[in-house]
């Protein structure tokens, strides 16, 4: 099951629970790795003669993160839609018969011709107007747009010089280049469990207890004025608890004999096995959060339904 904790448009925080640590981390790759988007792939430039060397220039389009629910599998229930409500897929390069069906056309014409510098920006990044015939109007893809009052800087150009290029974006994966990663942190964490040595705790004095709270990173433990105990916190920090400073701090302060003042062990389900996962996910904007994490788990039941069925061709080949 999944509870999510947080969202925003880009990011996500989500518990993931009832399964294990492979299951945890192949989502984790999913989302990295096996859900398309679309990247510019090829740049033909006609003039540079900006600071950039052509294949710098290049390289900073290609890494611009571009709209991509275009890209997402027709069947897939929040695959991309025109203005009319119909799904308009994306295919692979290698599989289409017409450019326009796997390709999108962009167009770079800047030039300075003022005193002061200027900056070529994706705001400067046009949408070509047709593309193998057809009309790219609605095609649904764009440079993602964080702040419109501060957009992409791409390069900056001083006097009388210029910028000229074609660009052409195309279907990919993540494992295929890092350019096709809608993700841009992804991590997991085990849910702690935190637990008091009390028969320790009982040798130390309400000051002692109290400087122990003190010193050790907000987030963990409390001490409670009333009845002079530690407690631990309602809401833990996860990366505060797995970082040991709770432990380091009773080691240095009351000696080593009290290292295990505390513990901070994963969460285990009835098979002895970590089964509670907290995952924060950031997108670059190619795919909002919520639309990664369905991508992700729909490619996975793809991938075991293919899995399946081939296992199913093959028992039916041997009977």
């Amino acid at each position: 099951t999944i509870e999510v904790k947080s969202l925003g448009v880009n990011k996500i925080s989500f518990i993931l629970s009832g399964t294990d640590a492979s299951i945890a981390n192949t989502l984790r790759k999913a989302m990295i790795s096996e859900v398309p988007t679309i990247a510019i792939d090829l740049v033909e430039i006609e003039e540079n003669t900006s600071m950039l060397t052509d294949e710098f220039l290049a390289h900073r389009l290609g890494l611009l993160p571009l709209v991509s629910h275009r890209a997402l599998d027709p069947q897939f229930e929040l695959a991309f839609r025109d203005p009319n409500g119909h799904v308009r897929g994306f295919q692979w390069h290698h599989e289409a018969d017409e450019e326009a069906e796997s390709e999108i056309k962009f167009e770079m014409d800047v030039r300075n011709d003022s005193e002061d510098p200027i900056m070529v920006t994706t705001h400067d990044l046009k949408l070509s107007r047709e593309h193998g015939g057809r009309d790219q109007a609605d095609c649904g893809v764009h440079p993602v747009e964080y702040d419109p009052e501060y957009p992409v800087v791409i390069a900056k150009l001083k006097r009388n010089q210029a910028i000229k290029l074609t660009a052409i974006a195309k279907k990919g994966l993540g494992r295929m280049h890092a350019k096709w990663s809608p993700a841009s942190g992804i991590v997991f964490t085990y849910e702690p469990v935190v637990r008091l040595n009390y028969d320790k705790l009982e040798k130390l004095s309400a000051q002692q207890k109290q400087k122990w709270v003190k010193l050790c990173p907000p987030g963990v433990i409390r001490f409670n004025e009333e009845t002079n105990q530690v407690e631990v916190e309602d809401k833990i920090r996860i990366v505060v608890a797995y970082s040991a400073e709770c432990e380091k701090v009773a080691k240095n302060e009351f000696g080593v004999e009290f290292a295990d003042l505390i513990s901070i062990k994963p969460r285990c389900g009835p098979e002895g096995q970590p089964d509670r996962f907290h995952f924060d996910v950031e997108t670059n904007g190619a795919l909002d959060a919520v639309t990664l994490v369905r991508a992700a788990l729909w490619e996975l039941n793809r991938k075991l339904d293919t899995v399946e069925s081939h296992l199913q061709s093959d028992r039916n080949r041997l009977l």
